[in-house]
């Protein structure tokens, strides 16, 4: 079976080409590039993206009147079981996020904006590639020893079936309506900034098919930036820490927490005017009352990628290479690409 339906195809290739063909427009004059977004990634554990934790972010916020766009692609590959007396868990699969992000500086002290995702659960065809590239970096395949390329997301607890999904699913996932307020702006004197996000995940998207919680979650959080030089080149430093409360969802509730911490750091190095070597890391708390550290643990989601310029156009081409760091409870491997534009009228 091939990764989407035909009309699930069909839908997405429209989506994205309707979005990139505007994002390709002409820019409008005086817009300034930000070097401290780093790659709006999330937790794309089956059983954790359903719920409202925001991308990564900085605390660069959207200009008075101008609007930033992203338009990114996350194929996330899953590779994981664990089991113990009473709980047993298997996620295997790979799930695909177009996501449409929009931030708007409505006042010189507001932004607004939201993310519209589009999420798809299949089989995939990654799996034999991640167990070379694992060799070849001599990373361990021991969760990779079942079947390759199927789609499973199970949970059962004390023999009950609690979660099942085995079938390809595509559709709208939850959406994010996001504001920002700034607490300190960069200045002539230095580029130290500070502000603070929040968003509100609404339940748009279907728990049946695990692209929605069921639920509507809240997070806030402080971010801050700076830039420095390191062998004379820019370093643009940034990081970040918050909290996300979950409503009371229809996946796993008797297990689901009602609040999660947050936090990240991101270091871009610009090696040439135009292109920068970007590191980051992404952290989460517990989502849910599990032994099993695949669904119950801490996460810790490492990305490195590039970023490159575009100034003419104001667009900026991003890609990154997403791998678990110290826990499970982080997809096993993931490759992100995105386009941003900057400064729009």
């Amino acid at each position: 079976m091939g990764i989407f339906s035909y009309s699930y195809r069909a839908r997405a290739s429209q989506f994205a080409l309707l979005v990139i063909s505007f994002l390709l427009c002409p820019l409008a004059a005086g817009a300034e590039q930000e070097s401290t977004h780093g790659f709006p990634l999330r937790n794309q554990n089956p059983f954790l993206q359903i719920f409202g934790l925001p991308p990564f972010q900085s605390a660069t916020l959207a200009a008075d009147g101008l609007a930033n766009y992203d338009l990114s692609l996350d194929i996330a590959n899953h590779a994981d079981a664990g089991d113990n007396a009473l709980e047993d868990f298997v996620i295997d699969g790979e799930s695909y996020f177009f996501t449409l992000s929009y931030r708007r500086g409505v006042t010189d002290n507001l932004e607004l904006g939201f993310d519209l995702p589009l999420v798809a659960h299949a089989e995939g065809y990654l799996d034999n590639a991640i167990e070379g590239w694992h060799d070849l970096f001599g990373m361990s395949n021991t969760k990779r020893r079942g079947p390759s390329n199927q789609l499973e997301f199970f949970y059962a607890n004390t023999g009950a079936t609690q979660y099942a999904l085995n079938s390809p699913s595509f559709g709208v996932g939850d959406i994010q309506l996001t504001a920002a307020i700034p607490l300190r702006k960069a200045s002539d004197a230095d580029d130290f900034s500070v502000a603070v996000r929040s968003s509100l995940k609404l339940p748009t998207g279907n728990q049946d098919e695990l692209r929605g919680s069921g639920a509507a979650d809240f997070s806030v959080g402080i971010y801050a930036s700076d830039r420095t030089t390191f062998w004379k080149r820019d370093l643009y430093l940034s990081g970040f820490a918050g909290a996300l409360l979950l409503g009371d969802g229809d996946i796993l509730t008797s297990i689901q927490r009602s609040a999660v911490p947050y936090g990240g750091m991101l270091a871009t190095w610009q090696i040439t005017e135009n292109f920068g070597i970007t590191t980051q890391l992404y952290a989460q708390g517990q989502y849910f009352d599990s032994e099993l550290e695949e669904l119950g643990g801490n996460s810790v989601q490492l990305a490195i990628g590039g970023d490159y310029r575009l100034p003419k156009r104001g667009l900026s081409l991003s890609f990154a290479v997403v791998e678990d760091v110290s826990a499970n409870a982080t997809t096993d491997f993931a490759l992100h690409f995105s386009i941003r534009r900057i400064g729009k009228r």
